[in-house]
């Protein structure tokens, strides 16, 4: 009877042990999104807020990394990642679509929990040895984004009760996460084209410009008008010319690098900065662009098709100015020479200095 009692009394004191450790797991995590609430709140920067969610993340289940991958739409399409690990080749687009390649990319797909006790071969070459892992799918409640969060290399492995903990925390954190990127992507997006807007252009220059002088770099602006649109408007009405602009804004995205910067400027004007990319580079940027909008067959609402071109300016830092105002006058005297020119053309700076010389030498 006595050692019969004895093993009772230890059961439930493994048990009274197992449920105790279990809620201080969740008050943890209460407390940790707590405090991942107040920095949503109080941060500007999606990128200070999400590495902020890595580390709470990793500190959460005491393991070494984490790491998430972002997607918009129906489609998941990735769209940013970020780790706690160093180092610029591990934090690219490519490394890691190179990573969804294996049973991650089946997590995200098939929306269910990955949670690994071994070794994995299923990364890029140079990435750290992952010992274990969990993949935990995260959706928002307007389907609009999704994400995998990852957390790598526990000691011991990870546990059931660690994705309890794990989703505890990021399920609610991700839906403001979400909400925080919505409003910040809506601050700074043109609600029509969905290209970056006036006031998100001009804190970009300055960055930009302050970024050039500080490393002596070298970077372009492209002005681009589309030519008689308002005579366009005033024929086909206001929603085929809107319907122009939008087109006309997946052309710019669909000829530019992810680095580069697009942005509406005004009515029927758009402006486009090039990092570390000289005169000869944006030309060829410009050009592409002016060809891909001259041979598009736009369309009425009656189904006629219709042609539309553009003329472009292109201003380049530091030859033509250092000064952020000054560079985007410059790019807008370009455009006007364009204009000037028969419109449907590309014209820089410096040529039109060198139009004025060769015309009026004494100016």
């Amino acid at each position: 009877n006595f050692n019969r009692m004895a093993s009772v009394l230890q059961t439930r004191e493994a048990t009274l042990k197992e449920v105790s450790e279990k809620e201080q797991h969740v008050i943890r995590a209460l407390a940790m999104l707590a405090e991942m609430m107040g920095f949503i709140t109080s941060e500007i920067k999606i990128e200070s807020i999400l590495q902020t969610f890595l580390e709470m993340t990793r500190s959460l289940l005491k393991s070494e990394h984490s790491g998430i991958f972002i997607f918009e739409g129906e489609v998941k399409e990735l769209k940013l990642f970020k780790t706690t690990i160093k180092g610029e080749a591990l934090v690219s687009l490519e490394c890691a679509k190179a990573m969804l390649m294996g049973p991650l990319g089946e997590a995200i797909k098939t929306s269910s929990v990955l949670r690994m006790n071994e070794l994995t071969a299923e990364l890029p070459l140079d990435h750290p040895p992952v010992k274990n892992f969990i993949a935990l799918p995260l959706f928002s409640s307007n389907n609009k984004m999704s994400a995998l969060l990852i957390t790598i290399n526990k000691s011991g492995g990870f546990t059931p009760d660690d994705e309890d903990t794990l989703f505890s925390f990021a399920f609610q954190a991700f839906q403001s996460l979400v909400l925080h990127e919505e409003i910040a992507r809506l601050a700074v997006t043109d609600g029509l084209t969905g290209l970056y807007n006036h006031r998100a252009f001009q804190e970009k220059l300055s960055e930009e410009t302050n970024r050039a002088e500080r490393y002596f770099k070298t970077f372009s602006l492209i002005m681009l008008d589309i030519d008689h649109f308002k005579s366009f408007n005033d024929i086909y009405g206001h929603q085929t010319g809107d319907l122009a602009l939008k087109e006309i804004s997946k052309i710019i995205r669909n000829e530019l690098r992810t680095v580069d910067f697009p942005a509406r400027y005004g009515g029927e004007e758009f402006i486009l900065i090039l990092p570390e990319t000289a005169v000869d580079g944006a030309l060829i940027v410009a050009e592409r662009i002016r060809r891909a909008v001259a041979e598009h067959q736009f369309m009425s609402q009656s189904g006629e098709r219709l042609l539309l071109t553009v003329s472009i300016g292109v201003a380049c830092y530091p030859d033509d100015a250092t000064l952020k105002e000054d560079l985007i006058k410059k790019a807008d005297h370009a455009l006007y020479f364009a204009k000037d020119r028969g419109r449907n053309t590309v014209c820089t700076y410096q040529e039109t200095i060198a139009g004025i010389i060769k015309e009026i030498p004494e100016e």
